[in-house]
């Protein structure tokens, strides 16, 4: 019985000789391909991934026939590493890129090593990396050689580069580049911010600085049916209109109507543009070639025109009850999301594209990650390049091209405390009387200046959103 159970370790021994040789020579030829910048679909007939392909294959033998000899409770752990070890090996035989091979080279080595630090010293056998520490390096053939009776094979490639003994180091990748706050103290920038500040400033207190008058604080208040406008006078800061609307009532709640369409329509537009150019970047082929199409097809239709033939079509509608009252027109919302999603879309197609290409993208997917996972984690926080930009921009211009709709008067109503309708009302007094041409200033300039200065500030905002993200202006 001695002598059987002395067979037995000696012949468990050997074979996780076999499998310790087999996992250095791995580790050896792991290591140079981590200092190599090669591809491996370029160079999988080569000496590196071949031999690191056929050592990968050799560990995962060895694990079959050391799986027969061990005890009962050790099985199961060898099954699980024998079962990650053939799906490595698997994985960078089908690798596409030199960071997927590597990677999955690595896992091989790292799987072997934790089972050899589990069961090694049970049967006692010492492993290369423990003896070397002892004995250092020139002890790695001795150690193997005992048991391993063809260890001549790989004897030159263990001895000759004693560092095969040292941990592998895993590739590091550039960090991503970090701003520093002082890029965000532009002037333009922290311009734009004060202008925004102001507007939102006022949308706050507005219940303050214009109290409405019954249950719509969206209708200008009116103290009379006068036909011509009247000047600024207590009571009254900037003025009345014709049928007496209150001016300064207007520009105040007006704010309020610029900030819901201009982030409604954005928000709109950053959903669907992210959702289709993550979708139509990441996965390619025909998914991507169709999307891109139906982009351009939306592309094609000027948006003004569309939203007139939707105005058509639907007429105006106020968004449900609050709507009613605020005088936000939804298909006006709608028709401004429908056909101004295409510039986001191809925005986030063109950066998923890029980043797609990159190698921790790439490490990502050779270790098993759901494209759910890579796209949420991986890629979603590094494609905003040039979206802060694009979103900024567009809240000023949307706001503007809503305005000019109601100026039309294709939406909105009657006293809406809205700066469209306030131009739209005061179109008339444009022009005063012949001895003083600016009578009638307080009618048309608050409007006008209030969707410059909002348009300018988003404008700010964006262009110094640009110079302080964008890493070739530094």
């Amino acid at each position: 019985m001695e002598g059987a159970s002395k067979r037995r370790q000696g012949e468990l021994c050997r074979r996780l000789a076999h499998l310790d040789l087999y996992h250095h020579s791995l580790r050896l030829m792991g290591q140079k391909l981590v200092s190599s910048s090669t591809d491996a679909s370029a160079e999988a007939a080569g000496a590196p991934y071949s031999r690191s392909l056929q050592l990968a294959e050799d560990c995962s033998a060895a694990l079959r026939f050391l799986k027969e000899r061990l005890d009962s409770e050790d099985i199961g752990p060898c099954e699980s590493t024998l079962s990650g070890v053939d799906l490595a090996v698997h994985r960078a035989s089908q690798a596409k890129g030199h960071t997927q091979f590597l990677v999955n080279v690595w896992r091989v080595v790292e799987a072997v090593e934790q089972l050899l630090e589990t069961v090694a010293v049970k049967y006692g056998y010492t492993t290369l990396a423990e003896r070397a520490v002892v004995g250092g390096d020139s002890t790695v053939g001795d150690a193997a050689a005992p048991f391993v009776p063809d260890f001549g094979r790989y004897e030159q490639a263990m001895v000759v580069e004693a560092e095969a003994l040292k941990p592998m180091p895993m590739p590091r990748f550039a960090a991503f580049p970090r701003w520093r706050a002082r890029e965000l103290l532009r002037p333009g920038l922290l311009l734009g911010m004060v202008i925004i500040l102001g507007f939102v400033a006022v949308a706050i207190v507005a219940p303050i600085l214009a109290p409405p008058e019954g249950d719509d604080p969206y209708t200008m208040p009116r103290d009379s049916y006068r036909v011509q406008p009247e000047p600024p006078r207590p009571g009254h800061p900037l003025g009345t209109t014709e049928q007496s609307f209150d001016v300064f009532h207007g520009m105040v709640w007006g704010t309020h109507i610029a900030f819901r369409i201009g982030l409604s329509v954005m928000i709109g537009r950053a959903i669907m543009g992210l959702v289709v150019g993550l979708l139509a970047g990441y996965y390619g082929g025909w998914l991507d070639a169709i999307v891109m199409r139906i982009t351009d097809g939306f592309l094609a239709f000027p948006i003004v025109p569309a939203t007139l033939v939707m105005l058509a079509f639907f007429g105006p509608r106020p968004v449900a009850r609050v709507g009613e009252k605020s005088g936000v027109d939804s298909i006006i919302i709608l028709s401004l999301i429908l056909f101004g999603w295409m510039q986001y879309a191809r925005l986030v197609r063109g950066n998923v594209l890029l980043e797609r290409a990159k190698q921790y993208v790439e490490a990502a997917a050779a270790i098993g990650a759901r494209d759910l996972h890579i796209i949420w984690r991986h890629i979603l926080p590094n494609v905003p390049q040039g979206l802060f930009v694009l979103i900024a921009s567009d809240i000023g211009a949307m706001v503007v091209l809503a305005a000019v709709f109601t100026f039309l008067g294709l939406s909105g109503r009657r006293g809406l405390a809205d700066w469209g309708y306030m131009l739209n009302i005061g179109r008339n007094w444009i022009i005063g009387t012949p001895s003083n041409a600016f009578q009638y200033w307080y009618v048309y300039l608050p409007p006008i200046a209030a969707m410059v200065l909002f348009s300018v500030g988003w404008n700010l905002i964006g262009d110094g959103l640009r110079d302080a993200l964008d890493p070739r202006a530094q």
